[in-house]
């Protein structure tokens, strides 16, 4: 559980955006990039398409993520009506491990 303070919330929500992304989403040695079903089935609030929605998990990442080169590698070279051939969807978990700083 997390606690926001009010005059931060919209920084905290930011960084736990950017945080959840980095956990869940995934590159394989394959060059495909894994999504987790839950972006999957809320696609639509954020992005129309695959395209879209890889460009926009793309542009909510920082510049040094480790995570945004790995996609710039599978991006590379792949025409934008192919996006759909570079994912897979992972099931959905009920339970998300998340690492707190002690």
């Amino acid at each position: 559980l997390r606690f926001y303070k009010t005059d931060e919330v919209m920084n905290e929500l930011e960084r736990g955006k950017t945080e959840y992304l980095e956990a869940s989403v995934g590159v394989t040695s394959r060059k495909k990039i894994l999504l987790p079903k839950l972006l999957d089935w809320h696609m639509k609030e954020f992005a129309d398409d695959t395209e879209s929605l890889l460009e926009w998990i793309y542009s909510q990442l920082p510049h040094t993520s480790s995570l945004k080169k790995l996609m710039m590698e599978c991006l590379n070279g792949e025409s934008k009506s192919q996006a759909h051939k570079l994912i897979e969807i992972q099931p959905y978990a009920t339970e998300f491990r998340y690492l707190i700083p002690i």
